[in-house]
């Protein structure tokens, strides 16, 4: 092949693609409406129907092919009742006899004296005739009353020891 053929042919594959590209004439006006529009043309559109949005709402337009949302609901959110107030505070249902100690023996023997410590940490001096021997360390609940001065039994809370 000559060299002036090879560069025509070149020329021309370099200027197809180019030239697929171009405008069309204007002889070609008539047929232009049935082709398919290039990049550079205006695509030819249908009218868009517009959706007015409420006065004094913050709604815009939506996008052509979409919805508008459904408007807010103007009425007012119902009040939630107040919260119940919690009952009053009651004693407790499991009261003991207020006459009723119980704990630890710190002092024992055989009485009439004695020494205990009740579990709320309180000392007593405990007088008692006729109950026996408390060991020390023993566990015990004992019905109890207040006692006057008259005797000493060490330090502490001074009660007597009753029978029911």
């Amino acid at each position: 092949m000559p060299p002036t053929t090879r560069v025509t042919v070149l020329a021309a594959l370099l200027l197809l693609p180019i030239t697929a590209c171009a405008e069309p004439q204007a002889s070609d006006s008539a047929s232009s409406a049935s082709r398919t529009p290039t990049p550079t043309e205006p695509v030819p559109t249908e009218p868009v129907p517009t959706v007015a949005a409420p006065t004094g709402s913050p709604f815009t337009v939506p996008p052509p092919g979409r919805t508008a949302p459904p408007p807010l609901s103007r009425t007012v959110r119902p009040s939630l009742p107040a919260a119940p107030k919690p009952p009053k505070p009651t004693g407790p249902t499991d009261k003991r006899a207020s006459d009723l100690v119980s704990g630890h023996i710190t002092r024992g023997g055989s009485g009439p004296c004695y020494g205990l410590v009740s579990e709320d940490g309180i000392e007593y001096a405990v007088h008692g005739t006729g109950f026996g021997k408390l060991t020390e360390g023993s566990f015990v609940t004992l019905r109890v009353i207040s006692r006057s001065s008259e005797v000493d039994c060490g330090p502490g809370v001074r009660v007597s020891i009753v029978t029911r």
